[in-house]
């Protein structure tokens, strides 16, 4: 069923027109509304902007992994290399370049980790979910997940990690041994 629609009568329209125009007679302005109009009001100043959770942090970092790799190559006889690329209260950006071997089990209680493969390759496990990485490859690893990586194929395997927040060393823990 369709709503009904009720036009006001004329009569009735007219006579609220007669109120109307009597109201603002009574207020004093006449027969010209824009008598009545407001007075025009500065707007009231703007609230002050809140503080951010980043009111004081202007570090950042733009730069390329790979110049930094070059300029930092693993030495001859360095089989781990961890360069520093970017610090600050909330990340740890290091560019890890490393020849064969493992980083065996272990988690972060409290930090957040991101990997990015720039070259080489091996087996990424997380969580007990291995999977063969390569360059391009990223792993993104919550914290309290234990994780691995096994070097396979290529003289190096060169990594960006990135942890959130600033890394403490002491949040590597050796994640216990399986059961057998």
């Amino acid at each position: 069923m369709r709503p009904e629609t009720i036009a006001t009568p004329a009569p009735r329209r007219a006579g609220m027109a007669l109120a109307a125009a009597l109201s603002l007679a009574l207020l004093g302005c006449g027969a010209s509304p824009s008598k009545c109009a407001p007075e025009p009001v500065s707007a009231p100043a703007p609230a002050p902007a809140p503080a951010s959770a980043h009111a004081g942090r202007t570090e950042f970092f733009l730069g390329n992994a790979r110049e930094a790799m070059e300029k930092n190559p693993l030495g001859k006889d360095e089989k781990l290399k961890v360069f520093p690329l970017f610090e600050n209260a909330d990340h740890t950006v290091n560019l890890i370049q490393a020849r064969g071997g493992a980083v065996p089990s272990h988690y972060h209680a409290d930090h957040d980790e991101l990997v990015v493969i720039l070259e080489g390759a091996g087996t990424f496990t997380i969580e007990g979910r291995a999977r063969e990485v390569k360059a391009g490859d990223v792993q993104v690893i919550p914290r309290g997940a234990v994780h691995s990586f096994v070097h396979a194929g290529g003289p190096t395997t060169a990594v960006v990690s990135i942890f959130s927040p600033r890394f403490d060393p002491k949040d590597r823990i050796p994640a216990p041994a399986p059961a057998p």
